[in-house]
């Protein structure tokens, strides 16, 4: 059959039109034991990290965060709503052996494979979002003793966290959302420095995720970008509920 544009037109219009990768969203909540040293005097408590996390004395407020996770500071996950320039949504891929019964040699799958995930964050003035990293990579391991954390330690007060990244259409509407389970951040990357440069700086980090599982409703969702932007109590002021 040969092209037609009127019919590739009208089977995208169907399906509501293109979706477009500028259009989406990461709730990526702060697990309470990195939230220990990121409260109000962000600053101080990065530029000075003690290794026991028992002794900071001014803990941040327990709640949770619009992935269901424990966040130990809601407005960090907002600020990074916004900061995260770019991103993707996960792969997934099968492994396979080669198996030889009698006749040609087929495949059989042995189990599934995630890849990490990186995201990309735009750096502000006073390097918040580069000492925000730092500080988590020393909670999984501080660089004074080189001793790995429990990663779950205290039920669910560990340094792992659930990544959601929504992909929304023109009009506010969730069309797709995946969420990493058991995310926690393995490298930062370098960051260049040149005289000849005059752009911003940006922040690549990568993380590792146990796995991922895929939410398909489509509903719209004003709650969760007036909450992402404005705090959850303005997502209570919009007669629309969460749809993931």
């Amino acid at each position: 059959m040969s092209f037609s544009p009127n019919l590739f037109l009208s089977n995208i219009l169907s399906k509501d039109g293109l979706a477009k990768p500028s259009r989406f969203e990461v709730i990526l909540p702060i697990p309470p034991q990195v939230g220990q040293f990121v409260g109000n005097s962000i600053l101080e408590k990065l530029l000075n990290l003690p290794n026991i996390l028992l002794d900071i004395t001014d803990q941040v407020t327990q709640s949770r965060s619009v992935t269901g996770q424990p966040n130990a500071n809601p407005s960090i996950t907002r600020y990074l709503a916004l900061q995260c320039e770019s991103t993707e949504l996960p792969g997934r891929t099968i492994s396979t052996q080669d198996v030889k019964i009698y006749g040609p040699v087929f495949k059989v799958p042995t189990q599934t494979v995630y890849n990490d995930h990186s995201f990309s964050f735009i750096c502000t003035n006073d390097f918040y979002e580069r000492k925000l990293f730092d500080t988590w990579l020393e909670c999984i391991n501080p660089s004074d003793t080189n001793n790995f954390r429990y990663p779950k330690a205290d039920g669910n007060n560990g340094y792992m966290t659930s990544i959601k990244i929504i992909q929304y259409d023109e009009f506010i509407k969730q069309i797709y959302a995946v969420e990493l389970l058991d995310a926690f951040p393995i490298a930062v990357s370098a960051q260049p420095l040149s005289w000849m440069e005059e752009g911003f700086h940006r922040l690549n980090v990568q993380f590792s995720y146990q796995k991922y599982r895929v939410l398909y409703e489509s509903n719209y969702d004003l709650a969760a970008a007036a909450a992402a932007l404005f705090g959850s109590a303005a997502s209570r002021l919009l007669p629309f509920n969460r749809a993931i």
